[in-house]
């Protein structure tokens, strides 16, 4: 069977040009001599839809798009991700995310989602509810078993521990399935797609059954979507993957011969550099945004962040500003000057010294009797960011804020100052891995020039002030923060690990304590299996954490 993978990007809620993009697929596909065509999980609404799925009108409208393609479709099959809505009892919200096949003019077969994910950044149990059957269907004198996303991920001779008391692709496989089609729409973060390889390889294998793997491909706000499709023979062997963080089509034979495909991932900094800029980049365009503005500090983040926009928005539309206090060294504005001239960007030099220091005048009667403290630090980060709301008001410049995880988590970072913006670009990269980003990006040139690497972080917010004066190194404070957020590991086990109480106990409360900053921040481009946002749900007001 000859299946074309539509590897699209789509808008959620946008079902006119989602419907648009599935319609030019298969009119490709069909002119190719293809026998099926396949799109993604919930490609017809967008993925996730939140909760969109409760609004009614909204349902009625994918219904009647959905109907609306099958009536385009001919003999050639059409496969795709909807919303479907039930009316069978009183009993849960009778919506489902399933898979749709059309041909001949009609909606031909539905398979609904068994397996409904809960964890993470997944809430489909507020909207979906499971299948109560799962069969295979004829089509073209071969037995397809469909399956969504979730429905691949329970495979018990691959997992040591599962999630659900149910496998569909064993029923599938049971009741003589001979090909499996997957429609996904699975959120990335660094490692899984080589999770997803090893996984599919292993079922495909075990099952002596072909297999394709249709992946969403763009990003929606905080999640991003990896693309690289995968089609595999019943050996198990890797014969397509779709391209990376783009759109792609092509074109499976489960007759042919392939060269089988071995390396899926790349490493750290190339994958991830990738993951932002298709983050930004897709953020920017599905909200109308045109061009980004930063605020450039002369450290490493404000630097990856300029980068990032650059390939993002083009340089063209890149605007920095360098907002210098009596606390700016003169090394930090030439380091700037330096990477805007390698970026070829526009920029502002604006000093906020004055408004310091008649604020500072105007509440010196307020703050009477009271020791300079970290007040007046933020202060300074705080004219920086009315500066910069400002000009994106004025400009409708897209705000990027610089703030990486290390920070994030830990509080460094101030509320209403540099945490001003619409999209924390590098919130889910750690202090050490933005290192190596910034080696990555200079892999055959200088891009983001060595002073800014090599110097010691500072906030410059006083004098001779270092990011280590009150923290840990990074990379000791960046071990801490991964086992505590991502490996979801206990106070007692990072503590051995570590060999320091006292400073993991400091570390952990500092996250914990901020968890009221994080919650007003802007939405971070998820690269972790754990990132700020969503994914994270954790109480602002509890005791727990303090008993330690």
């Amino acid at each position: 069977m000859k299946i074309a993978v539509c590897q699209y990007n789509p808008i959620i809620g946008d079902l006119k040009g989602n419907k648009d993009k599935i319609l030019n697929g298969y009119n490709l596909a069909v002119n190719n001599k293809a026998d099926l065509v396949v799109l993604p999980e919930l490609f017809l609404c967008g993925y996730p839809p939140l909760d969109l799925v409760e609004k009614k009108e909204f349902r009625s409208a994918v219904k009647l798009a959905a109907e609306e393609i099958a009536s385009d479709t001919i003999e050639v099959g059409l496969l795709f991700g909807s919303i479907t809505e039930t009316f069978e009892d009183n009993i849960g919200t009778n919506v489902y995310n399933s898979a749709l096949l059309c041909f001949d003019g009609k909606i031909q077969f539905v398979q609904h989602k068994t397996l409904i994910p809960n964890y993470d950044v997944f809430d489909e149990v507020r909207y979906f509810e499971p299948a109560k059957n799962i069969s295979v269907f004829e089509f073209k004198g071969k037995k397809l078993g469909i399956s969504i996303c979730e429905d691949i991920w329970n495979d018990a001779d691959y997992w040591k521990h599962l999630r659900y008391p149910v496998d569909p692709i064993k029923k599938l496989y049971d009741d003589g399935a001979e090909i499996l089609i997957n429609i996904s729409a699975s959120p990335y973060a660094y490692g899984k797609r080589i999770e997803r390889f090893k996984m599919l390889s292993k079922l495909t294998s075990d099952d002596k059954l072909p297999l394709v793997y249709a992946c969403g491909v763009g990003a929606q706000t905080e999640l991003i979507f990896d693309g690289a499709s995968m089609c595999f023979d019943k050996d198990g062997q890797l014969c397509i993957l779709g391209k990376k963080y783009e759109e792609d089509y092509f074109v499976f034979d489960t007759n042919k011969n392939y060269e089988s495909i071995k390396n899926v991932e790349g490493n750290f900094a190339e994958e991830v550099t990738a993951a932002l800029i298709l983050g930004l980049r897709d953020y920017a365009r599905k909200t109308g945004f045109k061009q980004a503005l930063i605020g450039l500090s002369g450290g490493i983040d404000s630097a990856i962040v300029a980068y990032l926009a650059v390939k993002a928005f083009g340089k063209e539309n890149v605007h920095v500003v360098m907002m210098p206090s009596k606390y700016s060294s003169e090394g930090s504005i030439e380091d700037s000057e330096k990477l805007i001239e390698n970026l070829g960007i526009s920029s502002d030099k604006i000093s906020i010294q004055e408004v310091v220091d008649k604020t500072l005048e105007m509440l010196s009667e307020s703050f009477y009797g009271k020791e300079e403290d970290v007040t007046e630090e933020n202060l300074q980060s705080r004219v920086r960011g009315m500066y910069l709301m400002a000009l994106s008001n004025k400009h409708g410049y897209l705000l990027c804020t610089t703030g990486n995880k290390s920070e994030i988590a830990t509080g460094y970072a101030t509320l209403y100052g540099d945490m001003c913006g619409a999209l924390a670009v590098i919130g889910d990269v750690y202090k050490t891995q933005i290192y190596q980003i910034a080696q990555y990006i200079n892999k055959e040139k200088e891009i983001i020039p060595s002073e800014i690497i090599e110097k010691a972080p500072s906030a410059e917010l006083r004098p001779n002030q270092t990011d280590q004066d009150s923290l840990p190194p990074y990379d000791l404070l960046d071990s801490i923060l991964k086992m505590y957020l991502e490996e979801q590991k206990e106070y007692s086990e990072i503590a051995k690990k570590i060999g320091n109480e006292s400073l993991v106990k400091k570390v952990l409360r500092l996250v914990d304590i901020n968890e009221f900053k994080r919650k007003q921040a802007a939405p971070v481009l998820r690269v972790s299996t754990k990132a700020f946002g969503y994914g994270r749900r954790f109480p602002i007001i509890q005791g727990w954490s303090f008993l330690r």
